[in-house]
């Protein structure tokens, strides 16, 4: 429950200057559920707690259990432990079933950093274009807080989106962003995709940035393509990166995968 306290001190912390760019404090968290396909042969929608830190230059947007998996590794690294004393760590949390990071305004004002995995650790930089949002006389109430519903196209997809001016921020989950206040809901019509933001947190520490030096640096088009590839022939695609050979089963023969369809958030 959000009461007036807790807005007043929000909207206080979102209104301080930062004398400079390079380090950003965290204003707020807000904690969403991400539903989504990753493949066309999926029944089921697949779930994920996504997380979306606000400054007050950068916004940075991730998986919860897999920053914190990452997190965790490069603390047993750094103190020389074992892998197996990783994967025990590590295995606490739940398994990332998608791992696209988004850093809105990094490494400068106007441009965004996508960071994201494919076998290797991939990413690419693009403006940030303009979304024409159209608001609707619609409202309606998530976390106590007054909503209005909005719709736009964006990556060839039609979003329909809940937004509070009570927290006047233009900022939202993934790339959504834009309007007179946090997005805290919103779909796509196909139904595949959602964001449901279950929870807001005052922030602490510094936005997230990006570690890239051992990322390949791409295009969307070309991180889109590997992601085709890998899905139509993962074997074929991890020997080109070196990563394995061709796997082999419990019964000596290679092992055969399905060729599958990827689904992309931009069409």
């Amino acid at each position: 429950m959000y009461n007036k306290f807790f807005l007043f001190t929000l909207l206080a912390t979102l209104s301080t200057n930062v004398q400079g760019q390079e380090v950003d404090s965290v204003r707020m968290r807000a904690y969403y559920l991400y539903s989504f396909k990753s493949y066309t042969d999926q029944k089921d929608l697949k779930t994920e707690e996504k997380v979306l830190e606000i400054g007050q230059h950068r916004t940075a947007y991730y998986g919860r259990w897999q920053k914190r998996r990452e997190e965790i590794a490069d603390s047993v690294t750094k103190a020389h432990g074992s892998v197996q004393e990783a994967l025990r760590l590590i295995g606490q949390y739940p398994t990332p079933r998608s791992f696209e990071y988004v850093f809105n305004n990094y490494p400068i004002q106007g441009q965004r950093t996508i960071a994201d995995r494919e076998y290797k650790s991939f990413y690419y930089k693009e403006p940030i274009a303009p979304i024409t949002w159209t608001i609707q006389p619609r409202d309606t109430t998530i976390l106590n807080m007054p909503c209005q519903f909005a719709t736009c196209t964006y990556g060839n997809r039609k979003w329909t989106a809940c937004f509070t001016s009570s927290i006047p921020v233009q900022a939202g989950p993934w790339k959504l962003q834009g309007l007179p206040g946090l997005i805290l809901y919103a779909h796509d019509d196909s139904g595949i995709f959602s964001f449901e933001c279950f929870e807001i947190r005052q922030g602490e520490g510094t936005v997230s940035i990006p570690s890239l030096d051992k990322s390949i640096k791409c295009t969307k088009q070309e991180l889109k393509r590997l992601k085709e590839e890998s899905a139509a022939n993962p074997v074929e695609y991890v020997k080109r990166f070196g990563i394995i050979d061709h796997p082999i089963g419990r019964d000596g023969k290679p092992i055969v995968y399905k060729k599958r369809i990827p689904v992309f958030l931009e069409n």
